[in-house]
């Protein structure tokens, strides 16, 4: 596994760069993939988008 270490003290005109390149980013990966992780979201069975069930949780509480 590689580790990528970035910078995080930046100025803020630096941050407000990294901040815009990120959003540009992830609006250019959304029309380019946008129907396919949307595709991807429709696969995922319906009990794993839900999260866990409330009968997980049966734990007593000694109260």
């Amino acid at each position: 596994m590689k580790i990528l270490r970035i910078t995080t003290h930046w100025t803020p005109e630096e941050a407000d760069c990294v901040y815009q390149f990120l959003d540009d980013l992830k609006e250019a990966i959304w029309q380019c993939y946008g129907e396919d992780i949307l595709d991807l979201y429709k696969t995922i069975p319906d009990e794993q988008q839900a999260g866990p069930e409330e009968s997980d949780f049966n734990d007593e509480i000694p109260f």
